[in-house]
């Protein structure tokens, strides 16, 4: 049967070629792939695999436009941050635990708000950054935290090494991805309960329980697409506590590049409107696109291949 399966998949391949322009047949083929990945029942062991004494370095991209209008006065704030992150791995045990430094290398920050000058600040070539920015330009360079994780990504210590902890700017609120206890199928999924703490308005810190729900969607070229979103658990009415809680409310999807084990690239989007939270005739929309791609100084196994492969 599986061979069956094979066999049309690159009977359908070749007519394609034929009739189609390249990145049209690389589209379905990949297509293919996830069909031919379900009906044979293939399966996967996600795993991190650090290697000690490499430096993992990613480009960050964050862009994100606010509206707000409150008693009939509206006001549009967009903003840019491109920054470098890097994993400066220092130890790895014989269960595949890792250790690593996390900090920022470098930042480009801009913010333009309606009626305002605009902002904006290079870590490589200003000298000062504006007072806005000065929290984060204080953490570039210096390592922010020791984290040791397991092979399935879950965070068994972590050190901080700097005051400033709050750089959701630049993307730093989301370490690693919870990959499955168990090999997996195209199809599968798997969940991960946290909780998210806010402030409410009276001051009070308040628990929010939710839990990200993560899909593996397709394998291609030994390379996982996880679809993730974040479901609230706790009941939530009051539009000030949705507010503080939005940015931490992830949907998207990752590139896993299973025989490295590693993310390759990241993905995560926002289009959310929260009406009535500073007054009856309140409303806020919010769209943003954050991205995390590896930049090839470490090779990583997806980068050699010629052919496409499946690791079981």
């Amino acid at each position: 049967m599986k061979t069956t399966q094979l066999s049309l998949s690159l009977a359908l391949l070749t007519s394609f070629a034929a009739v189609a322009s390249a990145d049209e047949v690389s589209s379905r083929r990949e297509k293919l792939d996830a069909v031919a990945n379900k009906l044979a029942g293939d399966q996967y062991l996600l795993r991190y695999k650090l290697q000690n004494g490499t430096n993992l370095r990613w480009q960050v991209t964050h862009l994100a436009s606010t509206q707000t209008t409150i008693q009939g006065n509206t006001q549009t704030a967009k903003s840019k941050s491109e920054s470098v992150k890097s994993w400066k791995v220092t130890a790895v045990e014989a269960n595949g635990n890792a250790s690593f430094v996390h900090q920022v290398d470098e930042v480009n920050m801009w913010q333009k708000v309606s009626d305002r000058a605009e902002v904006r600040y290079n870590s490589k070539t200003d000298d000062a950054a504006p007072p806005i920015y000065k929290p984060v330009a204080e953490t570039v360079g210096v390592p922010m935290y020791i984290a040791t994780i397991d092979p399935r990504g879950e965070i068994i210590k972590r050190e901080s090494k700097h005051t400033q902890t709050d750089n959701s700017q630049i993307g730093l609120e989301n370490l690693t991805i919870l990959l499955p206890e168990k090999p997996v199928k195209v199809g599968s999924t798997w969940y991960s309960p946290s909780q998210l703490k806010v402030r409410e308005p009276e001051g009070r810190i308040k628990e929010i329980k939710i839990r990200r729900s993560y899909e593996l969607t397709k394998v291609h070229a030994g390379v996982a697409t996880i679809d993730v979103k974040t479901e609230v658990l706790t009941p939530i009415n009051d539009p000030k506590v949705k507010l503080n809680l939005l940015q931490q409310l992830n949907h998207g999807s990752f590139k896993f590049d299973i025989d490295a084990g590693i993310v390759l690239r990241k993905q995560m989007k926002w289009d959310e409107t929260i009406i009535n939270f500073n007054g009856p005739d309140s409303i806020m929309h919010y769209l943003a696109e954050f991205t995390e791609e590896l930049i090839p100084n470490t090779t990583t196994t997806a980068n050699k291949r010629t052919s496409d492969t499946s690791t079981k």
